[in-house]
């Protein structure tokens, strides 16, 4: 029998000030020899191992700070993590994150942790997602390569990938607009592209949202395929139900004031204002406004 060595490489901070601390871990499994690529069972076991050590290492930078006005459950920056063996010819092969998932997403039976790593490394230093380690400068946020692994294979991952986007800290962007792109590309606008575009220019707007909508928009292509009513109104449907589900807008509902509201929710609609029409725009302003008035009649 010959190993398969895990390795995971972590940064953090300590528990109570601002000192990195580095951690690294190696874990090995057992591989048949008669196999010379990595098998399912191979796949399911280095998962589930760098799921649970992920969680291990999380336990290690416990948040213990007292001057912050919110504490976290642990201070994990960032994670790297590789698979090492060597194959019945003799060659070592190392595998990196994203190589990894291309790998483990050809199985059905592996999206419920492909899922769970995302869910594992959502919540880091001040409950921002940890990111992957990269050699010459910030990598994307950890899970990533994981949840495109799977909007690569089939376009119902979609509402997947954004519900993994609302947990990027999307005013500091790596890649996600290329992704954005990419989804796009591949799929073409359907209900599930018209979902991710919207949510693009929202909830997940950050620091480049709208101009990614400006140019996704440019080429025509999208104001062609609302050109049809059954699409156009499935669109529109989609923008009231982002709206209608957006964490902030429920936030200043219930926290806020008016004049806020409007600056930082019903402003959104005009984000629209390029594929839209003025009534179209005008009825979506009239929906949130109508929110605001049923959730404050005294304010």
């Amino acid at each position: 029998m010959t190993k398969i060595k895990i390795l995971i490489e972590a940064y953090g901070l300590d528990a109570h000030g601002y000192e990195g601390k580095e951690i690294q871990q190696e874990k090995s499994i057992s591989k048949n020899e008669d196999e010379d690529k990595l098998t399912q069972i191979d796949l399911k076991k280095i998962l589930e191992i760098i799921i649970s050590s992920i969680e291990e290492i999380k336990s290690l930078y416990p948040d213990e700070q007292t001057n912050v006005n919110f504490n976290y459950d642990n201070r994990l920056i960032s994670i790297k993590f590789e698979i090492m063996y060597t194959d019945t010819l003799g060659a070592d092969h190392t595998i990196e994150e994203k190589s990894f998932f291309e790998l483990v997403a050809k199985y059905d039976s592996l999206i419920p942790l492909i899922l769970s790593y995302c869910n594992v490394t959502e919540n880091g230093e001040e409950n921002t997602r940890i990111m992957i380690t990269d050699e010459y400068d910030e990598g994307p946020p950890a899970g990533t390569y994981a949840i495109l692994s799977l909007v690569n294979q089939n376009k119902r991952w979609i509402s997947n990938y954004i519900a993994f986007l609302k947990t990027n800290d999307l005013d500091h962007e790596v890649n996600q607009t290329w992704d954005i792109e990419g989804i796009i590309e591949k799929y073409g606008w359907c209900q599930e592209t018209y979902d991710l575009v919207i949510a693009r220019n929202v909830s997940c707007c950050g620091q480049a949202g709208i101009t990614q909508f400006e140019r996704l928009i440019s080429n025509g292509n999208l104001e062609k395929s609302l050109s049809y009513e059954k699409n156009r109104k499935v669109f529109l449907d989609s923008i009231f139900k982002e709206f209608q589900d957006w964490k902030r807008l429920k936030s200043i509902l219930d926290n806020g004031t008016k004049k806020y509201y409007l600056k930082h929710v019903v402003s959104y609609a005009k984000h629209f204002d390029k594929i839209l029409t003025n009534v179209e725009i005008t009825n979506i302003e009239t929906f949130l406004l109508q929110k605001w008035d049923d959730h404050n009649p005294t304010k």
